[in-house]
């Protein structure tokens, strides 16, 4: 009888050595499974983050050339503008310093 028991006893630590090494064969592919879940989810993550800061930079880039075509049209018009107002005063130039000179020299 003592034999049977030692027997059974054995069995016993046999099958619970083989749960524990079950136990931790499961929880090693587990903690695999959740790293290379972790990984994959991370790695998205980052390329959506890449993607969304590539759009963010790519819409500013647009804004700006706008922004700046506004402007250059705008000062063009401005020069034009005032290369006309300079045209349009010429000939007032032109006899004011006519006038001047032959008020100065007093040729008249």
């Amino acid at each position: 009888m003592v034999h049977e028991v030692l027997k059974q006893l054995e069995e016993a630590e046999a099958r619970a050595d083989e749960t524990v090494r079950e136990a931790q064969a499961r929880a090693k592919a587990i903690v695999q499974d959740a790293r290379a879940t972790a990984k994959t989810i991370v790695d998205n993550a980052v390329a959506e983050a890449t993607a969304e800061a590539r759009a963010t930079v790519e819409a500013q880039e647009a804004l700006a050339r706008a922004a700046a075509a506004e402007i250059v049209n705008s000062s063009a018009s401005e020069c034009q503008a005032m290369r006309d107002k300079a045209r349009g005063r010429m000939q007032q130039a032109i006899e004011f310093v006519v006038e001047r000179i032959v008020t100065t020299s007093g040729n008249c």
